[in-house]
């Protein structure tokens, strides 16, 4: 990168070269600093595009069997469905039907928080749940038919993931106006 003036002795340009033309040896340093800058900046360009980039957003539905001390003489037994959406937890809502021994059928309807004991990108493993709701009671004496309470509990669970769609869900929970249930769902995930 050198040019000669008119009077024939060799110019430097950009100091690459010394006063008598020879090239001059530029730091290793300098290179190096020039390779970890790129660097850094495709790192920062990385982390910028990844943390834009949203965890998996995990949509649920299964159906389930449940037996669940509501009964005045023992267990109620049925079944139901569960929708929810999150990551690392989930919101939703629980539909239950049980009918027990007497011909008394309890119908429960709750919405349930849902966090993933893995952590906040979770949509598998072991949870704890809240859940509240109204639950109906319907007798087969008229009179008697048509009340309702409040139920509300806490419950522990599994998710098992059987592929990459399907997985099983065994829970236990307990709470009010019932004393304790488990049940065992199968279920689609996104």
């Amino acid at each position: 990168m050198s040019s000669i003036d008119m009077s024939g002795n060799k110019i430097t340009n950009r100091g690459l070269h010394d006063v008598k033309g020879n090239a001059r040896k530029v730091p290793c340093l300098l290179s190096a600093n020039r390779y970890l800058l790129t660097f850094m900046c495709f790192l920062l360009l990385v982390s910028a595009v990844s943390a834009q980039e949203k965890p998996r957003q995990d949509f649920f539905a299964a159906s389930f069997g449940e037996a669940v001390g509501y009964s005045y003489n023992g267990v109620a037994f049925g079944g139901g469905l569960i929708m929810g959406a999150g990551t690392g937890g989930a919101l939703g809502l629980r539909i239950l039907y049980v009918l027990d021994d007497l011909q008394i059928s309890f119908l429960e309807v709750n919405v349930f928080a849902r966090l993933y004991v893995f952590g906040r990108y979770a949509y598998s493993g072991p949870f704890v749940q809240l859940s509240a709701g109204p639950v109906m009671y319907f007798d087969t004496n008229p009179d008697r038919s048509g009340y309702g309470n409040i139920s509300a509990g806490l419950s522990a669970g599994w998710r098992l993931l059987m592929g990459r769609r399907f997985f099983i869900e065994p829970a236990l929970r307990i709470g009010y106006p019932y004393l304790a249930g488990g049940s065992l769902a199968i279920g689609i995930s996104n």
